[in-house]
């Protein structure tokens, strides 16, 4: 009977694992050249940018979403830890409610460059790039649930064994 018992540990820890490793979010993975900055892109380019909101602004047939620019994850999570890359807009098509999102909330898009636009920082004339997307993906508001290009909590199980006993555990760390 000895072993019976971390047979039964170790299901249990992999069947809690299994539960808690999962973010609930798809990987969806960067399109285009990962090093293409803003103040690179040209009319055309397919690309994959993210970072956090500046403003947003309601036109007659779109939404533009001023952007601050950082490099992404493999699944093209902004990473805010990272330095900036500049400003674009994604701009998508229709209506947009835009009191649900905040500034400094995470967005990627994904598509075609369709025009350059010129417009302000400030006092400082800048040129941004119109990235054109029909479904921009607005980032979880999890307070640290991402950082550091990891997902949070990290799960690990263990199993050991040696003269006469063995055990087995699970750990989360957030």
């Amino acid at each position: 009977m000895p072993l019976r018992r971390p047979a039964i540990l170790l299901a249990a820890a992999l069947l809690a694992a299994s539960g808690c490793a999962t973010t609930g979010e798809r990987c969806r993975k960067p399109i285009g050249d990962r090093s293409l900055t803003p103040a690179m892109a040209a009319t055309g380019d397919a690309i994959t940018w993210g970072g956090t909101l500046v403003s947003s602004r309601n036109l007659a047939d779109a939404t533009d979403l001023e952007m601050l620019a950082y490099p992404l994850d493999d699944c093209g999570r902004p990473l805010l830890d990272e330095r900036a890359q500049g400003r674009f807009i994604i701009r998508r098509p229709g209506y947009l409610e835009t009191a649900d999102l905040a500034p400094g909330r995470r967005i990627t898009a994904s598509g075609r460059i369709i025009a350059s636009v010129e417009g302000r920082i400030g006092e400082a004339d800048y040129r941004f790039p119109v990235l054109e997307d029909a479904a921009p993906r607005v980032w979880p508001e999890s307070a640290g649930a991402y950082r550091g290009g990891k997902v949070r909590p990290w799960i690990s199980i263990g199993v050991g064994g040696g003269r006469g006993w063995s055990s087995g555990g699970l750990g989360v760390w957030f």
